[in-house]
């Protein structure tokens, strides 16, 4: 998710996203920052 400064984008835990415990934030967390980087290589 990219903030209003252009270049900053928030992962994981920064964004507002409630799960079970249990290690599924940290899934989150993985994979949001899988998708940023993956958006963020295809720009350049």
């Amino acid at each position: 998710m990219e903030s209003k400064q252009p270049g900053l984008y928030f992962i994981g835990e920064a964004v507002d996203v409630t799960g079970w415990l249990g290690g599924y934030n940290f899934q989150w967390a993985w994979a949001s920052a899988f998708a940023c980087a993956r958006a963020l290589a295809s720009r350049h």
